[in-house]
C-alpha cells in the first residue's frame, strides 16, 4: 500500500541523488590547484583554475595542490665521521612544479620527499666531522639542496630549500668534551695575544735603549726623570 510518507521519502532520495550527481558532475577547481583528469583510467587533461565538468563513472579527476610546502624534520640523528653522537633537525620547503609527472611518477610525493631528504642528510653528514657541521652548515645545506632537487624533478617537484636548523649532542659527555675543547682554545688565543704583546714590547725596548745610546746627554736626562718620580712619592729616600 503507497501513501504520502512513502511518496515523500522517495522524493527525497530521488533529490538527494540528483544533487550528488549534479556535484560529481561539475568541479570547482581552486586559483592554487590543478585537477588531473583520467577518462577511462587515461590521462587525458590537466585543468587549471574554475568550474569544471568531469563525468560521473567515465572520468575520474585528481586534485593537486601547486603551493609551497613546508616538511620539518626533526630527531634525525647521525654519527660523524669523528664518532660524534648528534641529532640534527631541518626543514624543507618544495611544491609541485608539474602535476602530470607528480601524480604519474610518484604515489606519494610528500612522503617520498621526507625519505629522500632524511636519507640524504644522513649520508651526506655522516662523511663530516663534528665541527665541519657547525662551520659549514649552509655550505652542506646546499649540498643536500642540490642533490634532493635532481631526483625530485623526475617525479615534478621543485625543491626550494632545504636548511639546517639546530644541531644538538646527544652523548652529555660529548658536551662537557667539547665545552673543555673550546676553553682551552680561548686559553690558547689568550696566551698567543699575551706572547705578542711582550714580544711587541721588548722590539719597542730596544729600539729606546738603541736611541739613548746614541744620544750623550739622554741617559743622563733620563736618570733625572726617574729621580724626580721618586722623589715625588712620600715616605722614599734615594741614595
Amino acid at each position: 500500500r503507497i501513501t504520502r510518507e512513502t511518496i515523500r521519502r522517495q522524493s527525497k532520495r530521488g533529490c538527494s541523488y540528483s544533487f550528488q550527481q549534479r556535484r560529481t558532475f561539475f568541479k570547482v577547481i581552486k586559483q592554487y590547484e590543478r585537477g588531473v583528469t583520467f577518462t577511462l583510467g587515461k590521462l587525458s587533461a590537466v585543468k587549471n583554475p574554475g568550474p569544471r565538468i568531469c563525468l560521473p563513472v567515465l572520468q575520474t579527476m585528481q586534485i593537486v595542490d601547486m603551493r609551497t610546502n613546508v616538511r620539518e624534520l626533526s630527531g634525525q640523528e647521525i654519527i660523524t665521521r669523528d664518532n660524534v653522537a648528534a641529532s640534527i633537525s631541518a626543514v624543507a620547503y618544495y611544491r609541485v612544479e608539474n602535476p602530470t609527472i607528480a601524480t604519474l611518477e610518484v604515489k606519494d610525493y610528500h612522503s617520498a620527499i621526507t625519505e629522500l631528504i632524511q636519507t640524504e642528510l644522513r649520508d651526506s653528514l655522516c662523511q663530516e666531522d663534528f665541527n665541519s657541521l657547525l662551520n659549514q652548515r649552509h655550505k652542506l645545506s646546499e649540498d643536500i639542496e642540490n642533490n634532493v632537487a635532481q631526483i625530485a624533478k623526475k617525479w615534478g617537484v621543485k625543491i626550494e630549500r632545504v636548511q639546517m636548523k639546530n644541531i644538538d649532542l646527544v652523548d652529555p659527555i660529548m658536551v662537557r668534551a667539547l665545552a673543555k675543547e673550546a676553553e682551552a682554545s680561548r686559553e690558547k688565543i689568550a696566551a698567543m695575544i699575551r706572547a705578542e704583546g711582550e714580544l711587541e714590547a721588548a722590539r719597542k725596548l730596544r729600539e729606546a735603549a738603541d736611541l739613548v745610546s746614541q744620544q750623550e746627554n739622554a741617559l743622563e736626562l733620563r736618570r733625572l726623570q726617574t729621580l724626580e718620580k721618586l722623589g715625588a712619592e712620600r715616605g722614599k729616600q734615594t741614595v
